[in-house]
C-alpha cells in the first residue's frame, strides 16, 4: 500500500511539475503567435507525452520532446530565436523554482521528519509560489518584449548550456543522494549564469539598438538619395525653363517698346520682378558646387541642409571644387558628423540678425577636409566644447558635440578641431586615407 501511494505521489508530482513548465512557457512566449489548432492539438499532446516519458522512459528523453515542440510550434514570420529562447527560459524557470523548493523542503525535512506525501505536496506548493514570483518579476521588468526582439544566438547558447549543466547536476543528485550539497551548488551556478545572461542582455541590446539606428539611417538616406536624384532632374528642367522664360520676356519687352505699349511694358516689368523673386526662392544656383559631390549620401545630406539654411534666410557660402565620392570612414558616421555640425551651426545662427554660415569641402589625393563655420555673438571656450551637455544655446542639451567625440574615438584617421576667431566658430574634420578604426 505504501509503495502504491508513493508511486501515485510520484506520478502526481510529474503531472504538476510539467504543468508548471507549461505555465512558465505560457508566461514567457506570446501565445498569440501559435495558431488555435496547434494550441488544441499539440500542447495537450506534448503535456501528456512529457509525463509518459518521465514515468515510463527517462527524464533526459524530455529534451527530445523540447526539440519536437520547437519544430511543431515555430513561426516562420517571427524572430527565429524567440521560440527556442522561450522554451529554454521556461525550462530554467521550472528548474530554478524546483531547486529552490527542494533546498527549502530538505531543510524542513531534516528538522521535522515529515512523511513522503507531505514532502511532495509541500515541495510542489513552495515551487508554485516561487515560480509565480519569478514570472511576476519577469513581467514586471518587461523582459518578455526583450526576449521577443532579441535576435541573436548568444542567449540561446547560454540557456542551452545552463539547462545541460543543471540536468547533469540533477542526475548526480539523484544518483549520489547528495541533495543538500549539490543543490546548493546548483543555486550558486544559477546565480552566476543569471549574471552572465544579464550581461548578454545588456550587451546585445546596445548592439541591436546601434544596428537598428544604422538601418534606420540607411533607409532615410536611401529615401533622401532618391529625392536628390529627382531634385537634380527638377533643377535642370527649371534652369532650362528659366532660360526660355527670360528669352520670351525679352522678346515681349522688345515688342512693347517697338509698339510703344506702356501698359504692356508695365505689366511685363511687374511679371519680371515677381518671377525673378520666385525663381530665386526655389533655386539652388547658389550651391552649384553640389555637382562635384558624387557620393549620394553626402550629396543628399548637403541638399537637405542647404535647403534648410535657405528656408531660414541664412547667408551661406558653400564651396566644393573637387570630386568627392568614397571616404575612408563609415559613411553613416560621416553623415552623423556633418549633420550634427551643420545643425549646430544653423541653431547658433538663425537667431542672429546677420548670421552667416560657411561650408567648405576639399578633397585631395591624401585626405578629405570638411570645414563648417558660423558666426557667434559671444566667445565660446574651446576647452568646454567637449564637456558633456555643453551648449552655447539656451534650452539645448549639447549632445551633438558629444556624438562627434564618440565617433572621433572610433577612427585613427579622423581628426576633429575647433577654433574661435573674430566672432566666428569653426569646426574642421580631416579624414586621411590611411588608418581606419581604432
Amino acid at each position: 500500500m505504501a509503495n502504491l501511494l508513493l508511486k501515485f505521489s510520484f506520478i502526481l508530482n510529474m503531472f504538476i511539475s510539467y504543468l508548471f513548465y507549461f505555465l512558465a512557457f505560457n508566461s514567457v512566449y506570446d501565445m498569440k503567435l501559435i495558431p488555435l489548432y496547434k494550441k488544441i492539438l499539440f500542447l495537450p499532446a506534448f503535456y501528456f507525452a512529457a509525463i509518459f516519458i518521465a514515468v515510463f522512459v527517462n527524464d533526459t528523453v524530455y529534451l527530445v520532446l523540447l526539440v519536437v515542440i520547437y519544430f511543431s510550434l515555430r513561426n516562420k514570420n517571427s524572430n527565429k530565436y524567440y521560440l527556442v529562447n522561450s522554451i529554454l527560459l521556461a525550462l530554467l524557470f521550472e528548474f530554478t523554482s524546483s531547486i529552490i523548493a527542494s533546498v527549502i523542503i530538505t531543510k524542513i525535512y531534516l528538522v521535522y521528519k515529515i512523511n513522503d506525501l507531505l514532502l511532495i505536496t509541500g515541495t510542489l506548493l513552495i515551487q508554485f509560489i516561487i515560480l509565480l514570483i519569478i514570472i511576476f518579476i519577469f513581467k514586471k521588468l518587461k523582459l518578455n518584449s526583450l526576449i521577443q526582439n532579441f535576435n541573436s544566438p548568444y542567449l540561446s547558447i547560454v540557456l542551452t548550456y545552463s539547462s545541460m549543466v543543471i540536468l547533469a547536476f540533477m542526475y548526480f543528485i539523484q544518483k549520489f543522494k547528495a541533495y543538500l550539497d549539490l543543490t546548493t551548488g546548483i543555486l550558486i551556478f544559477l546565480i552566476v549564469q543569471g549574471i552572465a545572461i544579464a550581461f548578454i542582455f545588456i550587451h546585445e541590446n546596445v548592439r541591436q539598438k546601434e544596428a537598428y539606428e544604422k538601418k534606420l539611417m540607411a533607409e532615410q538616406l536611401d529615401n533622401l538619395s532618391d529625392y536628390t536624384k529627382q531634385l537634380d532632374s527638377d533643377q535642370k528642367e527649371m534652369h532650362k525653363f528659366r532660360h526660355d522664360y527670360k528669352n520670351i520676356l525679352n522678346s515681349l519687352n522688345e515688342i512693347a517698346i517697338t509698339n510703344n505699349n506702356n501698359d504692356l511694358k508695365s505689366s511685363l516689368n511687374e511679371l519680371e520682378g515677381y518671377s525673378t523673386k520666385y525663381f530665386s526662392n526655389i533655386s539652388m544656383d547658389d550651391f552649384k558646387d553640389l555637382e562635384y559631390i558624387s557620393n549620394p549620401y553626402i550629396k543628399s545630406l548637403m541638399i537637405s541642409k542647404l535647403k534648410t539654411i535657405k528656408s531660414n534666410n541664412i547667408d551661406c557660402y558653400f564651396e566644393c571644387k573637387s570630386d568627392i565620392d568614397n571616404v575612408s570612414i563609415n559613411i553613416f558616421d560621416l553623415i552623423r558628423l556633418m549633420g550634427a555640425s551643420i545643425d549646430n551651426a544653423i541653431e547658433a545662427v538663425k537667431e542672429q540678425p546677420n548670421g552667416k554660415i560657411q561650408i567648405i569641402l576639399i578633397n585631395t589625393d591624401g585626405q578629405l577636409e570638411i570645414s563648417i563655420k558660423n558666426t557667434i555673438v559671444k566667445h565660446i571656450s574651446v576647452s568646454k566644447i567637449e564637456q558633456y551637455g555643453f551648449s552655447s544655446k539656451k534650452n539645448h542639451d549639447g549632445l551633438g558635440m558629444i556624438n562627434i567625440q564618440d565617433i572621433k574615438k572610433k577612427y585613427k584617421n579622423l581628426l576633429v578641431s575647433y577654433n574661435t576667431r573674430n566672432n566666428w566658430f569653426s569646426m574642421q574634420f580631416t579624414i586621411t586615407k590611411s588608418g581606419g578604426k581604432k
